[in-house]
């Protein structure tokens, strides 16, 4: 478990009259955008026929790590996303900020699923132990039940229960859910990928509980790649993870050049944050909890 002393108390939220924020046309990489909205069309149409608790969210971007030449993500709205500090809504315990690993499926990695879940557990405390996150404890939660939702849409796994964490580092999946996703090639170009999810209010429109002028984030859920060499060195986990925590928390990509974690082309191993990626968390966490 990692953890950060806690400087400030929760925020107080209206969680019943959230304040919507209008909607704006998606952009980025049109096959992406078609998957998000899909997507979300069912999640609506679920709501509409259940009203049930759990589909007050929406996928608001999709941000890919590839090899050889970039791809672009996908986001539904310009405003920035952030995490709201004690968002009952996600079941916030206070101002911490909590991940699991799922280790049903590290296996399909080739690797150990110890091997592999210490290196996860090693990038998410590469970047908790910066600077600009010591007023967020982040703690890390139990494995044991299923807590992803996106990779139930294309037929991988069912619908799990996203509030039993805030980031959730869903495993390794086959090529064929990058190439579903991303589009034609995706299986062979993209090592990995995170899907960020918002809260959207009563009026079908994202919210901002807090006042803070960003979306309230929701969940975050990152995939591998298992179509790439773990096992045999090719790809390094804890480089890869450490890319995919900074969009988990709320960082986009980054150049090159200069060169920095967020990249958005793996460029082999990198164990350590470098100024840009540092100057980019602290953009987002040097005000928590607002």
């Amino acid at each position: 478990m990692i953890r950060k002393l806690m400087l400030c108390a929760p925020v107080a939220l209206a969680v019943l009259a959230p304040a919507p924020l209008p909607a704006q046309e998606g952009e980025g990489d049109p096959y992406l955008l078609a998957a998000i909205n899909d997507f979300n069309g069912v999640l609506r149409a679920e709501w509409m026929d259940l009203r049930a608790e759990w589909m007050d969210l929406r996928v608001q971007q999709v941000d890919v790590l590839t090899i050889g030449h970039g791809r672009a993500s996908a986001r539904l709205h310009r405003q920035p996303f952030r995490w709201v500090a004690g968002d009952v809504r996600r079941r916030a315990d206070g101002n911490k900020l909590s991940y699991l690993v799922d280790t049903l499926d590290l296996g399909n990695s080739g690797l150990g699923a110890t091997f592999a879940e210490a290196a996860i557990d090693r990038a998410m405390g590469t970047w908790s132990a910066d600077a600009c996150l010591q007023t967020v404890e982040v703690v890390k939660r139990p494995a044991g039940e299923d807590a992803d939702i996106f990779d139930s849409h294309f037929g991988y796994g069912g619908r799990g229960n996203y509030r039993a964490a805030d980031i959730v580092h869903a495993g390794w999946l086959p090529a064929a859910f990058f190439e579903d996703v991303t589009g034609p090639g995706g299986g062979q170009t993209v090592v990995a990928l995170s899907v960020t999810f918002i809260y959207i209010g009563l009026d079908g429109q994202p919210t901002d509980i807090d006042g803070d002028k960003h979306l309230d984030t929701a969940h975050n859920e990152i995939y591998y790649n298992e179509a790439f060499s773990w096992a045999a060195g090719g790809m390094d986990v804890e480089s890869v993870a450490l890319h995919e925590v900074g969009h988990s928390l709320g960082i986009g990509h980054i150049g090159p050049p200069p060169e920095a974690v967020m990249n958005p082309i793996y460029a082999g191993f990198q164990k350590r944050l470098y100024p840009l990626d540092h100057a980019a968390l602290c953009s987002v966490w040097s005000s928590w909890p607002h």
